[in-house]
This record gives C-alpha cells, structure tokens and sequence, in this order.
C-alpha cells in the first residue's frame, strides 16, 4: 500500500554512467591510501558520470528508459589518466575532489552528446554546466593534509589498462547516512 501523502510527487535522483571492468576497478581500488584524509569512493561504485540528472519526477522515468533505448551509438575503448583534483588549480589542501582522468575522451563526449540529445524534452537538464570526463577517486570532509600532495606525485602518470566500453546504464542513487546508494534501473548496449 502507498503510504505517501496524495499528491505528492517522488522524485528520483538519476544518473548516467559507464561502469569500470573489474580488472581496471581493481587496478584503481589498489591506488586508496586509508593515509590520506579522504573518503573513498567504494569500489563497486567507481563509475565515470555522463550525466547527472539530479531530482527527476518518477513519471518521467518510462520516457527516459524508451528514449534510451533508441540511442545507437557504437562501442569505444577507453582507460584512465593521471590524478588530480578539484577545484582545478586549486593546492592540495584545498581539494574537495580527487579524481583520474580519462584518456581518449572524443568518443566518450559523442556518446554524452548523444544521450544529451535524446532526453530533450523527457528528462531534466544535465545539473553540470560542462563535461569534465573523469573517474571520481574521493572527497574530502575536511581540508586534505600533506599526504594528497604525495599521492598526487605518485600519481600523476597513473595509467589504467585498455577497455572496450560496450554500454552505458541508468543509475538510481538515494542519499544515506552510510552514502550515496546506487541502484541499476537499466542497462544499454552500444553497437560493435
């Protein structure tokens, strides 16, 4: 039984994203330092973001899921970069984000500006005002200590192994005291 108040909307927050194989998130899990004062991202939950959607009505959902089920794009290869943070320029012990970066990001970019096109009208719009491609590392709740700048050293040639990207999936994710939960809704295969 439906125990919300009438009228009342839901409103789930979606996101877009494309998932690491496991060899590559086990070869980024192995970079964690539990030194540094960060929160890590949980390795099953290391993603590259396409898009983040942010509050959406749940009425909107069977929109978003037929329009992409129509996307053909084809299957690219990818791996990750060096180390660094957000905010761009900014010293290590103003970090709020540590993240890798994405080689080879163009057809990573064609494959946003595809979904971009695709959910006019049905989803609202992307909430970052650009795409910066990345893979998020882990935040910081407090101002970062000497040991980011050491691993931003050690890291900052980092260079993940090959993959094929052969699809892309829509995520739920509900806020927690433990974190964010992420929940697949659906999963899209890319042509080749």
């Amino acid at each position: 039984r439906d125990r919300r108040p009438p009228g009342k909307r839901v409103m789930l927050r979606l996101f877009l994203a494309v998932d690491l194989p496991d060899p590559v998130r086990r070869q980024v899990a192995a970079l964690f330092d539990p030194a540094t004062s960060a929160r890590w991202t949980k390795p099953e939950q290391l993603h590259i973001t396409l898009r983040f959607m942010g509050k959406t009505p749940e009425e909107a959902l069977p929109g978003i899921r037929r329009r992409l089920s129509e996307i053909r794009h084809p299957a690219f290869e990818l791996s990750l970069g060096g180390a660094g943070i957000f905010p761009e320029g900014a010293h290590p012990t103003n970090a709020r984000v540590l993240w890798l970066g994405i080689r080879s990001t163009e057809a990573l970019a064609a494959l946003k500006s595809a979904l971009d096109k695709c959910l006019v009208g049905v989803a609202p719009p992307d909430e970052k005002s650009s795409f910066s491609p990345h893979l998020t590392l882990a935040r910081f709740p407090r101002r970062p200590d000497q040991t980011l700048a050491r691993f931003l050293d050690a890291n900052r040639r980092f260079c993940s192994a090959d993959w094929k990207v052969t699809c892309f999936r829509l995520y739920k994710s509900t806020l927690s005291s433990q974190g964010s939960l992420h929940e697949v809704i659906d999963e899209y295969a890319l042509a080749g």
